[in-house]
């Protein structure tokens, strides 16, 4: 059988770019959407001989055949795509961690995909990655990243009601129309507790992941110590929420 064409998805995605990898998560969450990766799939094990499950049958059975040289020829494009060069799964390990910063500084413009590409791939994930084969010791969608990325990216969305602090005059914890920020970060770490028990969270730690001006910070702790009722910075955070 001659070779199959195969489409690198990532082929033309620069890593180090935040706003293509933007691009990269609104690409792989339309695919996964849209059935790219299970009918393939499907397509794979029917030519391998291997059993189908409902969604795959039901993948196939939608797919309309333009093949003139009869059923047995391979598929080689399904609406003008070939199959992809590497598993679902492999595609997510390869784009997920380059989301993560090593450190979230309030000041700086971020893309939104740096606080927002995590929360929407991991709801499509919970959609639609059932359906599609899991790598094997995986038992499920989510957990083909890592726990520590996935905890870290979650903390990050979390960062995302912060951002904006100090990238003008009256972007500042000072002015109290600020103030509805720290409410809503504690709502959030809230949510998301079982990441901060996960990294064992404090807030002499969290500080160095999120950096606010000076003045914020300043503000931000002495807010968060009165608001969650512990006395010091090296408490755990998890047990005050």
């Amino acid at each position: 059988m001659p070779k199959l064409p195969t489409e690198d998805y990532l082929r033309h995605i620069d890593l180090g770019e935040m706003g293509q990898i933007g691009e990269a998560i609104e690409s792989l969450i339309y695919d996964l959407e849209n059935g790219y990766f299970l009918t393939w799939e499907a397509v794979v094990h029917q030519e391998q001989g291997l059993p189908l499950s409902e969604e795959q049958e039901a993948a196939l059975d939608d797919l309309i055949s333009f093949n003139d040289e009869g059923d047995d020829e391979p598929i080689l494009y399904i609406n003008e795509r070939s199959r992809p060069s590497e598993p679902w799964y492999e595609i997510v390990r390869t784009l997920v961690p380059h989301l993560l910063l090593e450190e979230f500084k309030t000041y700086e413009v971020h893309y939104e995909v740096t606080t927002e590409g995590w929360p929407r791939l991991a709801n499509c994930l919970k959609l639609y990655g059932s359906m599609l084969s899991l790598p094997e010791g995986i038992e499920s969608p989510l957990d083909v990243i890592a726990s520590e990325i996935q905890h870290r990216l979650w903390l990050q969305y979390c960062f995302g009601i912060l951002s904006g602090l100090g990238q003008a005059e009256e972007l500042t914890l000072a002015r109290e129309e600020q103030h509805y920020r720290i409410e809503h970060f504690i709502k959030r770490l809230k949510e998301h507790k079982e990441s901060v028990e996960y990294l064992d969270l404090t807030l002499e730690k969290m500080l160095k992941l999120v950096l606010l001006p000076p003045k914020d910070e300043e503000i931000f702790v002495d807010d968060m110590l009165k608001e969650l009722g512990i006395s010091s910075v090296k408490e755990p955070l998890g047990n005050a929420l």
